[in-house]
């Protein structure tokens, strides 16, 4: 029992022991594992330290980076405004260097035109005093003719009608038959000379007055009489008559500007002889009819132009200022309102339109009475900064636009 005993209280011990070793064992390890874990959290913590710092260091140096990169690209917005603000002033520059000189050649060609206007008013000023010097002379020259034989022919009737007296009294005094046969016959002379005498006397009178109404009745009438010796008041009575008409025929041809009744009454003039006696108004129909000659072939070449050349002239976008300001003076010769061309957009609308209004047909109609004058005025205005060959450069189909423009 005591064996026993001994063994069991030495067993126990052994368990005690054991226990108390596994306990140790326990409490180093878990002191162990502590001592790691504080070391891996020291680790941890360092590492994380580490890393924070790498990552505030990375943040820096982002930082900086954005900072450099930022003051880089403010640098270069800063140039680059720079090289805008230059290139903005020398464009502004080169713009007003151009519309400067676009001006000066505006003014030049203005000048041209204004010097070649006034040379040509001036020539044919100077050939108008001309034509009316010679115009007065060959009527001052009609003139006394017509008085000198309005001066004969009152001498004549004056004298045709003493004779007539006298010879109506012979016959009233005849005492014989022979005195009587003689007197009858004197009288019938006489009567003859007096008819013919007052015959020239009308002419003569109705020529000196220069009144058609008054001509016609007196040359019908002498015509159908056809007494001898009326031969040459008749002639020169006709010759006037047809003088007027000639001069009332070009009145009315260049009234009505009609170019084939100013041609019509131009070859009349010519034809009848009396370019000196109407060499005035000969001058002023020649040159109306010149001008209504150029507006013609202005608006036939108009006409020629296809769809397809005014299609190209229609297709820009942001045409050059001589495209819009040409155009707009076409349509305001046209009769367009000033706030109907306001934009290139407003004039292509205008030259798209068909039927009635269409371009083509409104200018082939178009006469130089139909067009306001305040209208005229401002084309007038616009147009002198251009010329023919500018104009052409452009496109085929704005130059004839021009030309018909300037013609009208």
């Amino acid at each position: 029992r005591l064996r026993k005993e001994a063994e069991e209280k030495a067993r126990l011990e052994e368990e005690e022991r054991l226990r108390l070793e596994a306990e140790e064992r326990a409490r180093l390890e878990e002191e162990e594992r502590l001592r790691k874990e504080a070391e891996e959290r020291a680790r941890l913590e360092e590492e994380e330290r580490i890393r924070r710092e790498a990552e505030e260091a990375e943040l820096r140096r982002l930082e900086e980076e954005r900072r450099i990169q930022e003051e880089e690209e403010r640098i270069v917005e800063l140039q680059r405004r720079e090289l805008e603000e230059r290139l903005r002033r020398e464009e502004q520059e080169r713009i007003a260097r151009e519309q400067y000189e676009e001006n000066m050649e505006a003014e030049r060609r203005a000048a041209e035109k204004e010097a070649a206007r006034v040379a040509a008013a001036k020539a044919l000023e100077e050939e108008t005093c001309l034509a009316r010097a010679k115009e007065e002379a060959a009527t001052r020259i009609q003139i006394d003719t017509h008085k000198r034989n309005q001066e004969l022919a009152d001498r004549e009737f004056e004298a045709a009608k003493a004779a007539e007296i006298e010879a109506e009294s012979s016959v009233q005094n005849s005492k014989s038959d022979r005195e009587l046969e003689i007197a009858n016959r004197m009288r019938d002379g006489a009567l003859q000379r007096a008819q013919r005498a007052t015959i020239n006397k009308d002419l003569a009178d109705a020529t000196i007055q220069r009144d058609v109404k008054k001509l016609k009745p007196m040359i019908s009438k002498a015509e159908k009489k056809r007494v001898s010796g009326t031969e040459n008041y008749l002639l020169q009575a006709k010759k006037l008559y047809e003088q007027l008409q000639a001069a009332t025929q070009l009145k009315g041809a260049t009234f009505d500007r009609r170019i084939a009744d100013i041609e019509a009454a131009i070859h009349a003039i010519k034809k009848g002889g009396f370019e000196t006696l109407l060499a005035v108004e000969l001058l002023e129909a020649q040159v109306l009819l010149k001008k209504l000659q150029r507006i013609q072939r202005a608006a036939l070449e108009v006409q020629k132009l296809s769809q397809q050349t005014i299609a190209i002239l229609k297709s820009y976008n942001r045409p050059p200022d001589v495209v819009v300001q040409v155009m707009r003076s076409v349509f305001l010769l046209l009769g367009n309102k000033p706030s109907q061309l306001a934009t290139w957009p407003d004039i292509v609308i205008q030259l798209n339109k068909i039927g009635k209004d269409n371009t083509k047909r409104r200018i082939q109609t178009c006469t130089p009475e139909d067009i306001e004058y305040t209208h005229a005025k401002k084309v007038e205005l616009i147009l002198v900064k251009y010329d023919e060959e500018l104009v052409f450069d452009t496109t085929q189909a704005l130059g004839v636009f021009y030309n018909w423009a300037e013609c009208i």
